[in-house]
């Protein structure tokens, strides 16, 4: 059974069409990759998945429930979590401290402040900064970590709501080729008990690890599959994929 599913989803601001009915069919677990130049209409898709835009056309469904109409704090609280291609993180938080508040929001206070309570947050939040190899940093500033663990750590603290479908903006964007591969390998453990769908312009990248690509131009979807079929596809091939057209 497919998580997430959208039929003809459109978006349009004014007269400019950014997502022209796009049909998407994401599974319960894997990676699925959105490519495309730049304006293809990939982050608006992201947040129209979201809720952070509402749609001009078209339905989205999750487990079976339409939530088209969705607002983006309900749609978090069932388990739809999102990244953003700018970080934002608080400062002065210890990344523990973070990982606690972001875990504790569907907490009523009198549970949280409870000891044993806390002892469950605290544990949890040890789990999550394991699963995103910061627990040498819990103790360090959030915006004092290093631009790859900062994404790391946005993304553990996506996860805090148990998030089913987990959607990333541009993860890997500024990473060193190091930081790339370390958050890849997470990415991959992660999509065993979960789905994630990702906008990223590292073509090999996204080849070796997606599970499916939809390329996508002038908002509307022009070719979707495995990685092999997606680099085999010559429409995808002559607006994306051949040398130096992929950004």
């Amino acid at each position: 059974m497919n998580i997430l599913e959208t039929v003809n989803v459109s978006r349009s601001f004014g007269k400019f069409t950014a997502v022209d009915a796009v049909d998407l069919h994401i599974p319960a677990t894997g990676i699925h990759a959105l490519i495309g130049p730049n304006g293809a209409g990939k982050s608006t898709l992201l947040n129209l998945l979201a809720g952070t835009f509402p749609v001009s056309g078209g339905r989205i469904h999750y487990e079976g429930r339409d939530i088209t109409r969705l607002p983006i704090h309900a749609r978090a609280r069932i388990g739809i979590s999102r990244s953003y291609q700018v970080v934002t993180l608080f400062a002065g938080l210890k990344c523990h401290e973070a990982m606690q508040l972001a875990l504790q929001r569907d907490l009523p206070v009198a549970t949280w402040l409870s000891p044993g309570s806390m002892r469950k947050v605290r544990k949890k939040a040890d789990e999550l900064l394991e699963a995103l190899d910061l627990l040498d940093v819990a103790d360090a500033d959030t915006t004092e970590l290093s631009h790859g663990l900062q994404k790391h750590l946005e993304i553990a603290l996506a996860l805090a709501n148990s998030s089913k479908l987990l959607l990333l903006d541009e993860p890997m964007a500024g990473m060193s080729v190091s930081e790339r591969a370390a958050l890849a390998v997470r990415m991959r453990a992660l999509a065993k008990d979960r789905s994630i769908v990702l906008v990223e312009h590292d073509i090999d990248m996204v080849m070796s690890l997606a599970d499916t690509v939809t390329v996508l131009h002038n908002g509307a979807v022009i070719a979707s599959g495995d990685p092999a079929g997606v680099r085999a596809n010559s429409m995808a091939q002559s607006v994306y994929l051949q040398a130096g057209k992929a950004c």
